[in-house]
Parts: C-alpha cells; sequence; structure tokens
C-alpha cells in the first residue's frame, strides 16, 4: 500500500514533535514504517529531517554563503576530518551539509553509498545515521521552541 507523501510528512512532523517533548524513542517508533517501506521513503525522510535540522542555520546565513558544519577535535582543539567519524555520523553530517547546500545529487549519492552499505554488510549504519538526523532535527526544532517562548516573555503553550 503507498502512503500519500502528506501522510508521511505529518508523520515525521508528528514524530519529532515527540522528540522536542523528551520522548525521542516514541518519534523514532513513528519513523520506522516509513524506513521500512524502502528507499525512496527512507531518503524522503532523511531529507526531511535534515530540512528541519539545517533550518535555525540557513535562516541565519548570509544569502550566497555556503552552509559548513565545523568539526573539531575535543583534544587538540583543532579542525577535524570527517574521515575519523563512525560512517552513520559520516553520513549523517555530510547528508545535512549535501541537503543544506541544496546538493541534492551528492545527498542521494551520499544515501546510495550508505543503503547499499547496509544492505550488502547487514550493517545498521543506515538505521543509525536516521537517528542521528533525527536528534539533529529534535535539537534545532527544540531551540527554535525555547526560543519562541522566550520571546513570548516565557508563556506557556507550543511554538
Amino acid at each position: 500500500m503507498t502512503r500519500p507523501f502528506g501522510q508521511e510528512s505529518q508523520t515525521i512532523g508528528e514524530a519529532v514533535a515527540y522528540g522536542v517533548a523528551g520522548e525521542l524513542d516514541r518519534g523514532l517508533e513513528l519513523l520506522q514504517p516509513i524506513v521500512d517501506a524502502g528507499r525512496v521513503s527512507t531518503y524522503a525522510l532523511l531529507a526531511g529531517l535534515a530540512e528541519a535540522a539545517a533550518f535555525t542555520a540557513l535562516q541565519n546565513q548570509a544569502a550566497g554563503e555556503p552552509f559548513v558544519l565545523q568539526l573539531e577535535n575535543t583534544a587538540t582543539g583543532q579542525q577535524a576530518s570527517v574521515d575519523v567519524l563512525p560512517p552513520p555520523l559520516r553520513f549523517a553530517g555530510q547528508f545535512l551539509t549535501a541537503w543544506a547546500n541544496r546538493d541534492q545529487d551528492t545527498a542521494l549519492a551520499l544515501f546510495n553509498a550508505l543503503a547499499d552499505h547496509s544492505e550488502r554488510t547487514g550493517s545498521p549504519d543506515l538505521g543509525n545515521a536516521v537517528s542521528l538526523i533525527y536528534d539533529m532535527a529534535v535539537a534545532t526544532c527544540t531551540d527554535v521552541v525555547r526560543e519562541r517562548r522566550a520571546d513570548r516573555g516565557g508563556q506557556g503553550g507550543g511554538a
């Protein structure tokens, strides 16, 4: 059965809302059927989560300025290479950067490489990457909610 994209978008929004409310596991449970439906829906899921994760950074970005995620070696304080990261974390950072820069060709190539690897080896890397990008989206949305509440003088209610 094919689900309409609008329903998947609503599910993604609901999952992120659960995450913002502190129920990360419940949010991930809602996303599982989207992942189970296959590659196309998983890629769309990751794109939606990446869009949410980059929201604040993109809002504050100067026109023509690329979106960049900096990686720092906490032991040295120096810039580090993404090559030292485990595959799911490396993918999450690279996918988010490609998506935020509107480089869908690179985002798709990264996705296909990780999905192929996960299918070929039985690795949980793709599932772990979905969780990481979900966590990034939740963190950004949590910050947006806090800022909006602060703008209203700390009054209750949602964003």
